[in-house]
């Protein structure tokens, strides 16, 4: 099961060769005390780089992070979705400062670094021309793509938004920065590994040069906390990425992008939204606190006291001048008192009444005339990006119409037409998705592999290393799949040597010798042949002449077996008489190698092989024994976007792949997860977007952590600890 990450925050900042203590646009948050469900586990990193020129004193941007978080975690569904409708919210903030100060000179941009982090999984958002460093034991990433980053927030309506994602370890660190600084090279990071966290702040600050804005995170085996250390507790010797307590939370700031406030001297250049825009509805910001704790209940009494003071001399002037004659006034204390209490409860009560006779219906028509202005908009507008951003609207409008008024018939059906529009727009086919088991999974299940035939799904469990058979009962409807009690496929000791924890598997052709319906193999290079009541059958490949690194997946095609080790840098290809691969392995490539350390899994068709990678692109190698005509590899290939406005390069837009399979003869295609969204996507096998499929009904909340397409087109998907099905439309 996943571990969850204690995160320590150091912010680097150094000016005109001083350090500073503190970074101005810099924030971590956690999850307030109202939020969406599925952001209960999440927590976010944001810097914000600002030239001098835009004038944002570090209050006004720390306020500006804070709605945009808070936003965040009020927001169900994926998380690259709602990353994006925020920065879209920021964008025009900064869009419409620029516009308001367009006299004086040329629009400025705003840098954007965001980290969404669910137990190890990271999502990082890039706007702007940031880079982003994973460092860990092994190696470095680097998450830097100035060309899908764009230029920056604030220049046009538009927004460019780089999506990277990778798994964080314990012991690892992530580096934000803007622009590197002059004094870094390669090796000044390659030695983060196994620092403690304020002599590695010392190292990166000395060796930067007279100038750096950055932000060191480092991640430590905890319960999910994330806390900003300030420069003197970076500094504390003691100091080392170890379970911290989770962050006091401040007073949160004005809620709304409208309420910021910025001192009197760059009062002039900051605009406030569009009444038009979008803005959230929040609760009011609370009180800052004082600076004495002292006992509650005396500040409460206290309080009361005196707001009694201020309120009984207006009642009783009030009462005095209603009142016609002087001697019913005189009334004893605790009536009075009564009435100073009773007065502004009425007044609420009233004011409550008109809103919910009167201003309930006046908001529902405003909003549904702005979403019906939307969708005017929409249809008659050609180009993508404008299409796409007013359905948005008429979505974001027509749920808040249909909040204020119980006949919400005009706003479903908006609501309908946008979402068909939009998703004929990301070339989305909704599918119905139930639950396949007739029995759930065991909570601490973490399905991390599935491949199924149409009567049976065969699930790798990584919590224990083991592989569990479901077969289709009687009656075939939903739910009807039931755990085989018979079927063993487990780590454990064999004859002379011990598998360890299973880490994938392949399905086997029935009718084979070893009379085996699945090959599962662990991280050492062994393999076990399972079929339901017959004890597992084990052996030890042949290691390869550089010997195992750390075999990660495999894939079965035309009888040979082939092995991802990105340790080693090598795909491996075992062939044998009917599934036995006793022989020794050849190496896939020739003399063009490409880099596999990134690389999450492979999959083969003919003599195709297709590798996916933790930074979203793909490799296309097309394999051959000729030496004179080698094989060869489109590294990265092309990823062809068919969708009305999108572009094609070497990743998808928003999307990260984490795994890939190809469907059976006799159309085979390939399907891609994308765990985020919890849709699967399917390309030819020239790697052309055909479309992607994604659930019509609400479905557990969780990352999709396994799938499996069946031959007879059914959708299988792992999501924490639930399985659902659920059958590809008719084409």
């Amino acid at each position: 099961m996943p571990a969850h990450l204690d995160l320590t925050v150091i912010p680097l900042h150094r000016r005109d060769a001083q350090d500073q203590s503190y970074l101005p646009g810099l924030l971590a948050a956690e999850p307030p005390r109202r939020h969406a469900r599925s952001r209960s586990e999440e927590r976010l990193l944001l810097q914000l780089t600002l030239p001098l020129e835009i004038g944002l004193s570090p209050e006004a941007q720390k306020s500006l992070l804070q709605d945009m978080a808070d936003g965040y975690f009020r927001t169900p569904g994926s998380v690259t979705s709602t990353v994006r409708e925020q920065i879209e919210r920021l964008n025009t903030y900064f869009v419409q400062r620029n516009r308001q100060a367009a006299p004086a000179g040329a629009p400025t941009a705003a840098w954007l670094s965001l980290l969404s982090v669910r137990e190890q999984r990271v999502t990082l958002a890039q706007c702007g021309p940031v880079q982003a460093f994973l460092l860990g034991a092994d190696d470095i990433q680097h998450f830097y793509d100035p060309q899908a980053a764009g230029r920056g927030l604030g220049l046009s309506q538009s927004v460019d938004i780089h999506f990277s994602q990778f798994e964080l370890a314990p012991e690892q660190y992530v580096l934000l920065l803007a622009e590197l600084p002059s004094g870094w090279n390669e090796k000044t990071l390659q030695v983060a590994a196994g620092q403690k966290l304020s002599t590695l702040r010392r190292r990166l600050t000395s060796e930067a040069g007279p100038n750096l804005r950055a932000a060191l995170l480092a991640a430590q085996s905890g319960k999910g906390s994330i806390h900003i250390l300030s420069g003197s507790e970076a500094e504390a010797p003691e100091t080392a990425p170890a379970p911290v307590a989770p962050m006091a939370r401040a007073p949160r700031p004005s809620r709304s992008w409208e309420a910021v406030q910025v001192p009197d001297a760059q009062a002039e250049a900051a605009p406030a939204p569009s009444a038009d825009l979008p803005s959230v509805e929040t609760e009011p910001a609370p009180p800052a606190p004082a600076a004495k704790k002292g006992n509650l209940w005396g500040e409460f009494s206290a309080g009361v006291a005196a707001f009694w003071q201020k309120l009984t001399p207006r009642v009783s002037n009030f009462l005095q001048r209603v009142l016609p004659e002087e001697p019913i006034f005189n009334l004893p204390p605790r009536v009075m008192g009564l009435i100073a209490i009773l007065v502004p409860v009425a007044v609420v009560i009233l004011v409550a009444a008109v809103y919910l006779f009167f201003g309930r219906g006046q908001l529902y028509v405003n909003y549904l005339e702005r979403a019906q202005s939307a969708a005017a908009i929409a249809a008659a507008s050609q180009d993508p990006a404008e299409i796409r951003v007013a359905w948005e609207g008429v979505i974001y409008y027509a749920e808040r119409a249909a909040f204020y008024e119980q006949d919400q018939q005009t706003a479903a059906s908006l609501l309908a037409q946008a979402q068909t529009a939009l998703d004929g727009l990301d070339a989305i086919r909704r599918v119905e998705f139930t639950p396949a088991l007739f029995a759930p999974l065991a909570q601490n299940a973490h399905i991390t592999r599935m491949v199924a035939t149409n009567n049976e799904i065969y699930m790798l469990n990584a919590t224990d290393g083991k592989i569990m058979r479901f077969f289709l009962g009687g009656d075939s409807g939903p739910g009807s799949y039931q755990l085989d009690e018979n079927f063993a496929c487990e780590p454990g000791p064999y004859g002379d040597f011990i598998v360890d924890k299973l880490v994938d598997l392949a399905l086997l052709p029935r009718g084979n010798a070893l009379e085996a319906e699945l090959l599962a193999m662990d991280a050492n290079g062994n393999v076990i042949y399972c079929a339901s009541g017959e004890r597992p059958a084990a052996r030890t490949l042949v290691p390869p002449d550089s010997n195992w690194g750390q075999p990660l997946a495999m894939v079965i095609e035309n009888g040979n077996l082939y092995i991802l080790d990105p340790v080693t840098n090598a795909v491996w290809i075992y062939s044998g008489e009917d599934y036995s691969y006793a022989e020794e392995p050849r190496f896939f490539f020739g003399a063009e190698v490409p880099n596999l350390r990134g690389a999450l899994g492979l999959a083969v068709e003919q003599e195709d092989l297709y590798l996916i990678h933790n930074d979203g692109h793909m490799d296309l190698c097309h394999f051959n024994d000729d030496l004179e005509d080698p094989t060869t590899c489109d590294n990265p290939a092309l990823i062809t976007d068919t969708r009305l406005g999108r572009q094609s390069g070497e990743t998808l837009e928003g999307v990260i792949f984490a795994q890939v399979q190809i469907s059976e003869p006799p159309q085979p295609a390939l399907f891609m997860l994308d765990p985020v969204a919890r849709a699967v996507y399917r390309f030819s096998l020239t790697l052309s977007l055909d479309t992607q499929f994604q659930s019509s009904t609400p479905l557990v909340d969780g990352l999709a952590t396994a799938y499996a397409v069946t031959p007879n087109r059914a959708i299988l998907l792992a999501i924490n600890n639930e399985i659902y099905i659920g059958f590809l439309p008719s084409e």
